[in-house]
């Protein structure tokens, strides 16, 4: 899988970070979150309080410190969702700090997290999926200079992957080639924190995948292994040429432009058609939570919340009683 480097933390914060890398299998971008939260908040309770936070002063911390980070927070103009964040980061810390014996209680355990809304997915129509996937990809490539031609190749599987297996773009930049097992048109994936599923390729992904390793096996001399990267740059060196997510939003961007499709279509919105367009043809929620990875099923539903506000669109426009007064 492709990683960031994790910055050197605080030597406060440096056992909570190998829990989060090392027990919690978090992510390194999850846990970099993570650690710039509670930065921030020792920053804020060092000019709050005059003292610095240390191993000293932490018992000290009450839950009125913690309310006026939020509330500090919440004057510099962040999101509900940001500041629901940085919660959860300071909640975390303390709950692994009394977990571990250095506090006897948590001052974070009763602090109330903004409410937010429903945060719906914005997933683009079948009619722009469609386009979007049959349209001609030798004009949209992941690099300015001349590109190969099992390149487009490439590009046109990352297509399939992102809307037939609804995979983060991480995920698909993780793939090895032992991953897909095209024969049983299935690919092992490594989801969030660590988590293993098997995903189903549909025949336009598995005839896409067989194609790209053909061409690219005839013309790069290097990436066979079972362990190299599946999908890689063109103009990569090294020994790891594995592709970054950046170079896929590339992709997209340069060809919803060329299609005049909306901005909404990210990679990460290719994902949502393939949950919202599998539950309005009749998928079961359990199912699609599993194969999108999810942990909760109430991350899945924001999808059946998406798909009443259709229908209820539907209804307003069509039935004859729905206006009535």
């Amino acid at each position: 899988m492709p990683s960031s480097t994790v910055p050197t933390p605080d030597p406060l914060f440096a056992p909570f970070q190998r829990h989060l890398s090392a027990e919690r299998r978090y992510s390194d971008h999850t846990t970099t979150a993570y650690l710039g939260d509670l930065t921030r908040f020792a920053a804020f309770w060092e000019r709050h309080t005059g003292q610095p936070l240390n191993m000293a002063t932490l018992p000290t911390v009450r839950p009125v410190e913690l309310r006026a980070f939020l509330a500090h927070e919440r004057k510099e103009g962040l999101s509900k969702a940001t500041l629901q964040r940085r919660l959860a980061s300071v909640r975390a810390w303390f709950r692994f700090l009394e977990s571990t014996g250095v506090l006897t209680q948590n001052p974070a355990a009763l602090i109330a997290a903004p409410k937010l809304g429903i945060r719906l997915p914005r997933a683009p129509t079948e009619e722009e999926t469609a386009r979007l996937l049959d349209a001609p990809l030798d004009n949209a490539p992941l690099s300015d200079r001349e590109m190969p031609a099992w390149a487009e190749a490439r590009d046109r599987a990352i297509l399939e992957l992102l809307y037939g297996s609804g995979l983060r773009v991480g995920e698909v930049c993780g793939l090895n080639r032992q991953d897909v097992e095209l024969d049983f048109a299935q690919a092992r994936v490594m989801g969030k924190g660590g988590k293993e599923r098997i995903a189903p390729l549909t025949m336009p992904s598995v005839q896409a995948l067989r194609r790209y390793l053909r061409e690219r096996d005839q013309e790069c001399p290097f990436g066979r292994g079972a362990h190299d990267p599946l999908f890689i740059g063109v103009n990569e060196t090294g020994d790891d040429r594995r592709l970054n997510p950046r170079q896929i939003q590339r992709l997209l961007q340069g060809l919803r432009r060329r299609l005049g499709l909306p901005e909404k279509i990210t990679p990460h919105a290719l994902r949502h058609a393939f949950a919202t367009h599998l539950l309005q043809a009749g998928a079961d929620l359990r199912a699609i939570q599993e194969l999108l990875g999810h942990a909760s099923l109430a991350t899945t539903q924001r999808y059946a919340h998406l798909d009443f506000q259709a229908l209820s669109r539907v209804y307003d426009q069509a039935h004859p009683r729905s206006r009535a007064m």
